[in-house]
């Protein structure tokens, strides 16, 4: 059965939810932006997050972040809504940018946990006031992380408006995956896809290309992307990583998630696969932007699948 340990992370709490038999267990800190910090299955971890306070206090590379009200850049950190323009902070300084939104700095709290024989999940949520000026829309924003004995990981996401008004909202997650030392040695594979053509400050410029670099599963090598992609369906879109017996899935679907982004770091030690909402710049271009009515909840789910089959 699984078993929850609550323990100090800095001046945070870490909640840890592992099953001792099988070796699977992940921890998390709500009070940052409801953070992952690790995923194991069989005692091996396959997520590339923050290891100590200090790390997570610093956010480098927005480890397993949670991306919302928007995902990806924000053009200028500018966008106009019902006829008024607002201004997010400049927190991507190479591109001029506003990137990710906000809610990973914030404290949720936890709302649920459940441990059972085969499965253990933990609810967290942010009641968001309308406090910050570039966003000042009420929400309330849940996340269910769940793991199960047969090596499937979730996450489940919903906002509800809380505004007398629509709302612009999009949402996606942010984590870096390694099955071994180095991205290079990763084999990966990606939906039949379109990737999203952007200028020099990696905003789209309005045009698509389509992709099948890795349509078949071919090895990573000295490959660099930091590209977002229009899934080419509608139905649920997986990607693939893998590294000798190791095999990782991430999917979700494509009417929840149109949008996915491949991130490979210059320090080549993982690999972001990041479903998303909606398009990079979305406030601005509307391109999958989720307009929420009052009252009304928006959800989503992304999945994880891993196995480890030696011979």
């Amino acid at each position: 059965m699984y078993q929850l340990s609550v323990s100090a992370f800095g001046a945070y709490t870490r909640y840890e939810l592992e099953h001792p038999e099988s070796g699977n267990r992940f921890s998390i800190v709500p009070e940052r932006g409801a953070n992952v910090l690790d995923l194991h299955f069989g005692g091996v971890n396959i997520l590339d997050g923050y290891d100590t306070p200090e790390a997570l206090e610093q956010a480098k590379w927005g480890k397993s972040v949670l991306l919302f009200p928007f995902p990806n850049r924000l053009d200028r950190g500018q966008y106009s809504w019902q006829g008024k323009t607002y201004q997010f902070p400049i927190n991507n300084a190479a591109t001029e940018n506003a990137i990710h939104g906000f809610v990973r700095d914030e404290a949720f709290y936890v709302v649920k946990i459940e441990l059972g024989l085969e499965y253990a999940l933990i609810q967290c949520r942010f009641d968001y006031d309308g406090s910050r000026p570039y966003y000042p829309f009420p929400f309330t924003l849940d996340v269910t992380y769940k793991i199960q004995n047969n090596g499937q990981f979730a996450l489940k996401a919903s906002c509800l408006n809380r505004y007398d008004a629509p709302i612009p909202i999009g949402f996606g997650w942010h984590p870096y995956f390694k099955l071994t030392e180095k991205a290079d040695d990763h084999q990966m594979r990606l939906p039949v896809s379109a990737m999203v053509e952007i200028n020099e400050r990696m905003i789209p410029n309005g045009a698509q290309t389509h992709y099948t670099q890795f349509y078949r599963r071919k090895l990573v090598a000295d490959t660099f992307l930091d590209n977002c992609f229009q899934a080419g369906t509608h139905s649920t879109y997986k990607m693939l990583l893998e590294h000798g017996t190791q095999n990782l899935l991430v999917s979700a679907n494509a009417a929840q998630f149109p949008f996915f982004q491949v991130f490979t770091p210059p320090h080549r030690e993982s690999i972001a696969l990041e479903p998303m909402s909606c398009n990079v710049d979305a406030l601005n271009n509307g391109d999958g932007l989720v307009i929420l009515h009052p009252q009304e909840t928006w959800k989503g789910e992304i999945k994880l699948k891993y196995s480890n089959n030696p011979q």
